[in-house]
């Protein structure tokens, strides 16, 4: 009987507990209100979110755009991120009436070579429209890398999967000891590796076994994403020919091995 007390004082505490709750006023903060002569001002979807600067270069270019163009307006930007006092971010864009796109230019100061730098760069919020649906935004997040890679030989590409054969830079980079076949098969996919300017190469990817994963940029319509699994390449000094054994692979399976090759014409 005594248990069976204790148990019903406990169950009344938490009813009272409950009701209290209850009674509590619960306060939510007002959005703010839109801006109706907003522009509508966003960062263009033409923006790369990873610009890469070369070793000379010392600014890149962002563009920003507005859907409301009837007048000239003066829009405020601030940056923000750990590294934002290495960035000049203008503080505000222009557009003339009419406009609906302006270029701006984001200085560099003193950054190290092969390091990613983020940066955040906002509209300010009266010339926006944040609870309308859209697919552009006005805030944009960068990843900027200044890199030394510079070209160091002409030759051929000729990839065995693919079935093509192109004229290629292949690129070197002092700083990192790193070779380079920049958008080797697709846009923003480079191949990276190691040479001892001998016989020795080392590619730079994912470990898996005894294979060098690196992800190819081509997506395949019925499987997806190709990776190229390397395995033992080697160089000829003799004829100057790169030979890169690959096993060619989705996640559902293998297409099997073609080689890619790689002949130097020309040391630049």
């Amino acid at each position: 009987m005594k248990k069976i007390n204790e148990y019903l004082s406990l169950l009344t505490c938490v009813i009272a507990l409950l009701c209290t709750a209850c009674e509590e006023d619960i306060t939510r903060e007002v959005s703010p209100e839109t801006n109706p002569d907003a522009s509508n001002v966003y960062f263009s979807s033409k923006n790369t979110a990873s610009p890469v600067l070369t070793i000379d270069q010392s600014s890149f270019d962002v563009i920003v755009s507005r859907k409301k163009t009837d007048k000239e307006i003066s829009v405020g930007l601030t940056s923000a991120g750990i590294h934002k006092n290495l960035f000049q971010v203008p503080s505000s864009v222009t557009f003339k009436a009419g406009e609906a796109e302006k270029v701006i230019t984001v200085k560099t100061g003193d950054i190290e070579l092969m390091k990613k730098y983020p940066l955040t760069i906002e509209v300010e919020a009266s010339q926006t429209t944040p609870y309308a649906q859209q697919d552009v935004y006005p805030r944009i997040e960068l990843n900027i890398v200044k890199e030394d890679f510079a070209p160091y030989a002409d030759g051929s590409y000729v990839c065995e999967f693919f079935e093509s054969e192109k004229n290629t830079i292949l690129e070197y980079s002092p700083s990192t000891d790193t070779y380079r076949f920049k958008n080797c098969w697709v846009a923003g996919y480079n191949v990276t590796f190691k040479w001892d300017k001998k016989t020795t190469i080392k590619m730079i990817g994912t470990v898996s076994g005894d294979f060098t994963v690196v992800v190819t940029g081509y997506v395949h319509s019925k499987y997806g994403m190709v990776s190229a699994f390397y395995s033992k390449p080697s160089y000829d000094e003799a004829t100057k020919k790169f030979t890169f054994p690959i096993t060619w692979r989705v996640s559902a399976g293998s297409f099997g091995e073609a080689y890619d090759y790689y002949s130097i014409s020309k040391i630049l």
